[in-house]
């Protein structure tokens, strides 16, 4: 799965949170089944590696998450095909050792810390540019959507191993679920601006910065957060956040805030993930609205009006015709820039509309999540 056309390849994290969009929620299950055993061949002790090149086959696993999402991807073909024995005849023990190196502490640039929660290096994320040589969002610690993605992967494999009958692996999973879970709220509430940090044991106290990134820890199926503080992320991002077609990756009064992308690489660069709007986003978001809202005739109309259709009715016919670009600018109009298709922006508002506004949700959902209990 490419990323975005025109100079974007292959890249791990990008095709796990496209896939759910793009190929579940079309029904493109074979298709789904070629990109996990694809990534599985190119895993590293359990990891799924950040960039794979079409030039000459280098594989790079620089980051964090694109394992995490791939978990979380595996979850989502479960809900809509209830394939377990697919995923525990080819990815189980690969997932097994993911969990088990980082717990360990196997990996140079992530480990599981006493906490409960991952410790990883400061290039290790989604917003990972770099500009004379420090990156220009600062990250190193523990972020914020790589807790909420590593619980969602902990109850992902308490569900497997509980499928599968391995009783004492489904327990220490539990316990480690419930550990980063207790950590993460403890550590991670900002109870003064009532919203989540966006990195925490970095450089100085936590970073109260309003980003994006904290409504994955409401969007994703296994959530950290009680109703109350799931409904203060959403309205703290929907406030300072939202645009008609994505969400800012950095507040508007935001002294590091840079509303426009353009100029040199370097200015560029800058501005990549400090104001640049990302569509992807809307697809969180929306799942995360309506979770804390309800799933009612008028709240989906209300999310279809105001968070999707801008992107369906107004983009799909400017930049990449019958695609949506890869970012916009932060100040309006909200010009569109970057790749003119992006694999994430047409995937994550399409799986929004489907499952979210449509209502057209996996048929094997709750079968799967009642593995649990």
């Amino acid at each position: 799965m490419v990323a975005g056309y025109h100079w974007f390849e292959e890249w791990g994290r990008d095709t796990f949170i496209a896939l759910p969009g793009l190929v579940l929620a079309t029904g493109r299950f074979e298709d789904a089944r070629r990109v996990f055993l694809a990534f599985k061949e190119y895993s590293a002790n359990g990891l799924i590696p950040n960039f794979v090149s079409d030039f000459d086959g280098q594989l790079a696993y620089d980051c964090v998450d694109s394992t995490l999402w791939f978990v979380n991807a595996v979850l989502q073909y479960l809900k809509y095909t209830g394939d377990f024995a697919f995923v525990r005849a080819n990815l189980w023990e690969m997932m097994e050792t993911f969990v088990e190196n980082i717990v360990g502490g196997a990996y140079a640039e992530m480990r599981v810390d006493s906490d409960g929660l991952v410790l990883h290096g400061p290039r290790m994320t989604w917003m990972d540019t770099m500009v004379d040589g420090k990156p220009t969002t600062p990250r190193e610690g523990k972020a914020v959507e790589v807790q909420a993605l590593w619980y969602n992967a902990l109850k992902t494999f308490e569900l497997l191993a509980k499928k599968f009958k391995e009783t004492d692996k489904a327990e220490r999973f539990a316990c480690l679920a419930e550990k980063a879970k207790a950590s993460f709220n403890e550590r991670f509430w900002n109870s003064a601006k009532n919203y989540l940090f966006d990195v925490v044991d970095g450089q100085g106290c936590g970073d109260s910065s309003v980003r994006p990134n904290q409504i994955i820890a409401v969007s994703l199926d296994f959530t950290m957060l009680d109703k109350a503080r799931a409904k203060a992320v959403v309205d703290t991002v929907r406030r300072e956040l939202l645009t008609p077609y994505g969400l800012r990756t950095l507040a508007k009064g935001d002294p590091k805030y840079i509303g426009v992308y353009q100029g040199d690489r370097r200015s560029r660069d800058l501005a990549y993930h400090n104001g640049t709007v990302w569509p992807w986003l809307l697809g969180p978001f929306t799942t995360a609205y309506l979770k804390v809202e309800g799933y009612g005739e008028y709240r989906r109309e209300y999310a279809f009006k105001n968070f999707l259709a801008p992107l369906f009715t107004e983009q799909l016919f400017r930049a990449g015709l019958g695609y949506i670009s890869e970012i916009f600018e932060g100040d309006p109009p909200h010009k569109p820039r970057g790749c003119v298709a992006q694999a994430w922006s047409v995937a994550e508002p399409l799986r929004a509309y489907v499952e979210d506004i449509m209502l057209f949700r996996p048929k094997c959902e709750r079968e799967v999540l009642a593995v649990l209990g």
